[in-house]
């Protein structure tokens, strides 16, 4: 067995090669193999190894950050598992919008404590400053800060009007909701860190069991600390890999999987950030978003949505029920307008494109992009078509593709050998849309089969035109 000392030098030194997202990540993964009782024998060194090398990241995460605006990010670094980056169409309960951080801090540089904060920007942007000075910098503001906060906050619940016009200063009404829950977390840390440093990095339904640690650990400062029951579930869903494993939390906690028991125990608020993030990739999905997002959204929101038919009843609980029935009608209809568009979008995707006046071929990519979005949608409906009631649509451009994709294809690679110079290299632009297409729909082996026979036209010389008798 090699020397524990070497091994540990060997470690460190992987790591120290590795980014913090890569270590956190391998982190993720080595909690994941031991809850799962894995026998690895230096498992838990390389585990440990790994936690130095977070807190160590975490310490250091200034080191090589633009001066500008780092103090602001070590000034909201004890809140950053609460922060939600996108998605949140409204306040959620303990779940704080990354986009009200820049307004908030405005406010509070601008008019809430100006010296205090120009004192401290001016240092953080030397170029000696270190960066445990500048978390130094961070906690004087907060401690001066919040209490400040709290003032104005006193201040907004006086009257209608004064709760305007802080709500205006401070960046609209949800930033002003935003603003509660960052008092009330920074207020709230000698505790909420407990339970943070008590929890394992990554949380699996394993960690949900009856009689679990994690799961007496979170029962216990939920029972201490009901009143802060959102920020608590938000921090306990920051570290969960999927967020159906909370409505398993919900069920453990209240001791029933009865939907209508979850809603009414004091541990709901876990079920309510698992439908919040329904609702969220559910926004993702049917906003401005690319095609790796809507796939990443959409498995997300599929998954849940897929445990919550299976495993619980909905129509126990009318607004859980009628909350998931909105996102659901709106990601079917998502679909459904693209799936119909989707044919259209094929045939584009196909044609020939011309050549522009240097003779290169104009590539239609957004048709291409939009075939692309198609196909991986009509992909993921293979399993999610019945929950989103999209059948119809899904088997009608099936049918539609079938028909078309694979003779148009074969059409295009026929005429290839017979085109020449910047027409061949346009006709190449559709065969490799079509190619990439067939990929996608029918799988790599035949995609692999048009691909060399792409090869053996691209070999072939075309055909000289006959002189004209």
């Amino acid at each position: 067995m090699p020397d524990r000392h070497q091994l540990t030098l060997k470690i460190k030194s992987y790591l120290d090669a590795l980014s913090p997202r890569a270590i956190r990540t391998l982190l993720r993964s080595l909690e994941h193999a031991r809850s799962q009782g894995s026998d690895d024998p230096h498992l838990d060194l390389i585990l440990d190894a790994c936690l130095n090398a977070v807190r160590t990241a975490d310490t250091l995460v200034l080191d090589g950050e633009p001066r500008g605006g780092r103090l602001q990010r070590a000034f909201y670094r004890p809140i950053e598992d609460l922060l939600a980056n996108e998605g949140l169409s409204g306040k959620v309960p303990g779940r704080i919008n990354r986009s009200s951080l820049p307004l908030i801090w405005t406010w509070m540089s601008r008019d809430l404590a100006p010296k205090a904060f120009g004192s401290a920007e001016e240092v953080s942007m030397r170029m000696e400053t270190e960066p445990q000075t500048v978390e130094t910098l961070a906690e004087d503001l907060r401690e001066q800060a919040m209490p400040l906060v709290a003032e104005t906050l006193a201040e907004a619940h006086s009257s209608d009007r004064v709760h305007q016009k802080i709500a205006m200063l401070v960046g609209g009404e949800r930033a002003l909701r935003d603003l509660h829950d960052i008092l009330a977390a920074f207020n709230a840390r000698p505790w909420l860190d407990g339970l943070r440093e008590s929890l394992p990095v990554r949380l699996t339904e394993w960690d949900f069991k009856a009689g679990s640690p994690s799961l007496l650990r979170i029962k216990a400062v939920m029972d201490r600390h009901g009143e802060q029951a959102p920020l608590i579930a938000s921090i306990v869903l920051s570290r969960v890999e999927i967020a159906d494993t909370l409505l398993a939390l919900t069920a453990s906690l209240a001791g029933s999987t009865s939907i209508k028991k979850m809603a009414a125990s004091p541990y709901a608020i876990f079920a309510e950030m698992a439908f919040s993030e329904a609702e969220r990739f559910s926004a993702i999905a049917c906003g401005a978003c690319s095609n790796a997002e809507l796939a990443e959204a959409l498995n997300a929101y599929c998954r849940l949505m897929k445990t919550i038919d299976r495993h619980y009843d909905l129509a126990e609980s009318g607004t859980w029920q009628q909350r998931m029935a909105v996102t659901r009608r709106s990601v079917s209809a998502l679909v459904t307008r693209e799936l119909e568009a989707m044919t259209g979008s094929v045939r584009r995707a196909l044609l020939v494109p011309r050549l522009d006046e240097a003779g290169e071929p104009k590539t239609d990519t957004a048709a291409i992009e939009e075939a692309h979005r198609g196909m991986m949608l009509l992909d993921k409906m293979r399993d999610a078509a019945d929950s989103l009631a999209v059948n119809e649509i899904t088997a009608r451009t099936r049918t539609a593709l079938d028909q078309s994709l694979e003779i148009k294809t074969r059409a295009l690679l026929s005429e290839l050998s017979q085109k020449a110079g910047a027409e061949r290299k346009a006709h190449l632009v559709a065969v490799d849309a079509a190619i990439g297409l067939c990929e996608s729909y029918f799988g790599k082996e035949y995609a692999d089969q048009l691909r060399r026979s792409r090869k053996a036209a691209l070999a072939t010389e075309p055909k000289k035109q006959s002189a004209a008798s």
